[in-house]
């Protein structure tokens, strides 16, 4: 069966020009008989028009051994076909990679099994959450679902989020953010407007709460279950992907369900590529002002409050003050992008052509130094014409806030790694 699959026109190609190149120095014709076929073919396979069998190829490799390709770098990036593509397309890209985020959480099993457990009502004087089994889990995340779908529910996340509204001009601390939100599951849902900032206040009415709702679900909030804070993230978001235009966007050929969820593939394709030019240009900076991405959907997050543009709540079954210290074991992690460096890298290809690899990193994490560029996401623009290549380049100057692109130091470097300088006299 193998014996009639034949190889790949690129396998074909190297192989044979490997073989060719030899010290043995065999010619086109003399390559043709030890394969048993027309000397034409040999040019075939070098046009990518033939392809080599199994048994012709290890033949090959037995004779004149296995061909290296040329040194190059590994990388794995998104791509792009031109600056202008990139820049245009971002805005795009930023929310798809926040559902991205959303959804692999969404549907890990792990994330799935703690939620289920983090739901189930315990009994007085019980601490510790069950272990569940596979059954158990589904059917948990079933009464999960029928809550979130429920009208108190709804009810209850709009009246929060009009509450949360006004966060924006009280600027409350992280804790009184946790304090809030606590309060919001034991006060009366009709009164939540009326918790203040720091959700202490003890004599609003607390006997047709949202946790005593749940109840009549089978699930459980509270201290010993699932948080308020994971609760409004994980509703917020399963709510958005229950509408048809929202799931399409997202990816999905139907509403999301937890109980079932769907299998991932990623909304932002990555390739592998083989960098084998010549580096001519590396440029690594800070950026001036930092590079805040979009949310799949503003009603699908709840920003935090403060200088920290880019966070946002996620769900991490943590509890009280993990808004002040985020946690560095984190079950997810929902923020927005925010790119506070890079590093961009132009090498030279064979064919004088150009390929640009563009790095964004964040030094905010927790672990990175402050200056530090750790890559986060690269993305890749395989071929620019060498014509063109200053063009693309100044295009990009402006996003990296750099004033000036030095144009006659970069002629420099490409002229001395032996490539195409337009409108330069070859002397």
């Amino acid at each position: 069966m193998l014996e009639n699959v034949n190889l790949s026109a690129s396998e074909t190609e190297q192989l044979l020009r490997h073989a060719l190149a030899s010290p043995k120095r065999i010619n086109s014709q003399r390559l043709a008989l030890e394969l048993d076929v027309t000397a034409s073919r040999i040019s075939e396979g070098l046009k990518g028009k033939w392809h080599l069998k199994p048994h012709q190829k290890e033949h090959l490799i037995e004779k004149y051994g296995q061909p290296r390709g040329v040194p190059g770098q590994y990388v794995f990036a998104e791509v792009a076909d031109s600056i202008s593509d990139f820049l245009d397309d971002e805005e795009a890209i930023s929310r798809k990679r926040h559902v991205d985020h959303i959804l692999n959480t969404l549907s890990d099993p792990d994330f799935l099994h703690q939620l289920a457990r983090s739901i189930t009502p315990l009994p007085t004087g019980v601490c510790e959450l069950p272990t569940l089994k596979p059954a158990e889990v589904r059917e948990k995340l079933s009464r999960f679902e029928k809550f979130l779908l429920s009208a108190e529910f709804s009810e209850w996340l709009e009246a929060v989020k009009r509450r949360y509204r006004r966060f924006d001009k009280e600027k409350p601390a992280p804790d009184d953010i946790e304090e809030f939100f606590w309060a919001s599951t034991h006060v009366d849902i009709e009164f939540l407007d009326e918790i203040p900032v720091s959700g202490g206040r003890s004599d609003l009415p607390r006997n047709k709460g949202l946790e005593k709702k749940a109840l009549g679900y089978g699930v459980g909030l509270g201290p010993q279950n699932l948080n308020t804070l994971d609760l409004v993230s994980v509703g917020a978001a399963f709510l958005l992907l229950q509408e048809e235009q929202c799931y399409q966007k997202a990816g999905l050929a139907k509403p999301l369900s937890l109980n079932n969820p769907p299998k991932r593939r990623d909304l932002v394709e990555r390739v592998e590529f083989v960098l084998t030019g010549d580096l001519i240009r590396e440029e690594q900076s800070e950026f001036k002002s930092a590079k805040l991405g979009l949310p799949f959907s503003e009603e699908s997050i709840f920003k935090v409050p403060g200088n920290r543009p880019q966070q946002v709540i996620s769900p991490t079954f943590e509890r009280m003050g993990r808004l002040e210290f985020p946690s560095l074991s984190t079950c997810s992690n929902w923020d927005l992008d925010y790119w506070t460096t890079y590093r961009v890298r132009l090498f030279l290809s064979r064919d004088c052509n150009y390929s640009l690899v563009i790095e964004l990193g964040n030094d905010q994490l927790s672990m990175v130094p402050a200056g530090f560029h750790h890559p986060l996401r690269t993305i890749v623009i395989p071929k620019i014409s060498g014509r063109h290549v200053l063009d693309h380049l100044n295009a990009l100057r402006e996003w990296l806030g750099l004033d000036a692109l030095p144009e006659q130091t970069i002629k420099e470097e490409i002229a001395q790694a032996g490539g195409y300088v337009p409108g330069a006299r070859i002397l």
